[in-house]
């Protein structure tokens, strides 16, 4: 091959890649609580979704809860299954498991003290156990997944992690139920979340008001490019999408669950 056809093969090589890169798309579906399906390209990966709820507050819909569980679409060939820590309005464990038998795909991860308590005999789940100081990062199935220690309260036994995931140039990170009285701003903010380049930020609804603390928190200590609430449900105060708007009026709020959002394509 001469050096003009090796540059051109080159350039094509360039613009088929260009274009692959551009074709990949993101997009966001609600499950409930605090549950989403992430789909970057041809992953899927579902956050805090495998849960019930409870009978006397909100419950997951039967007919998500049955596409859950037999990996039925949108759920089926998910590929990776994170859970930010051990509360029944993020996880119940009788789904996961069933969900893994019926997605033999599927890898299960969540905190070292969650995994340890599922002690399952598939080997295919892996236990994040980051400190303050350290976080840990594990590639799995193609993706990159970064777990951070944020916790859940002063009194929590209940081990919670935030979730930093990357997939194909697209970033979002999943803090679970943190309590930043947890934290002082320099602390969290150490984690450099930032310079992440996030694009897709899940946090808690009641941390997107006006108050200067939680503004601190969610502009210079998480950022990202779309800011997704969660915990429709189980909290004090209760989630009020026009609170969420009068302080981030691009937030991405969904009405129902299943209902999808496409993130548009990156210039």
């Amino acid at each position: 091959m001469n050096r003009k056809a090796i540059k051109i093969f080159l350039l094509l090589s360039c613009m088929v890649f260009s274009s692959y890169a551009q074709q990949i798309t993101t997009k966001v579906t609600y499950v409930g609580n605090a549950g989403f399906l992430i789909e970057i390209g041809d992953k899927k990966i579902l956050i805090d979704a495998l849960f019930k709820g409870y009978p006397d507050s909100y419950e997951l819909p039967q007919e998500v809860q049955y596409k859950l569980i037999n990996a039925h679409a949108p759920f089926n060939n998910v590929d990776l299954i994170i859970v930010t820590h051990a509360h029944g309005d993020h996880i119940d464990p009788a789904m996961v498991k069933d969900h893994m038998k019926n997605n033999p795909r599927a890898i299960f991860a969540s905190t070292k003290q969650l995994v340890d308590h599922m002690n399952d005999s598939t080997g295919r789940s892996i236990g994040f156990n980051p400190t303050k100081d350290s976080s840990v990062m594990k590639e799995i199935n193609g993706i990159s997944v970064e777990g951070f220690l944020l916790p859940h309260g002063p009194e929590s036994r209940i081990t919670n992690n935030g979730f930093l995931v990357s997939v194909d140039g697209t970033t979002l990170l999943h803090t679970g139920d943190v309590d930043i009285d947890q934290f002082t701003f320099e602390e969290f903010r150490s984690y450099q979340f930032p310079e992440r380049n996030i694009d897709l930020s899940f946090i808690q609804h009641f941390y997107l008001h006006s108050d200067s603390v939680s503004k601190q928190f969610v502009t210079k200590g998480v950022g990202g490019n779309y800011i997704i609430p969660i915990h429709y449900h189980f909290t004090t105060p209760a989630f009020d999408s026009l609170i969420v708007r009068q302080n981030y009026a691009d937030a991405i709020i969904f009405n129902k669950e299943l209902q999808t959002w496409v993130m548009p394509q990156k210039n």
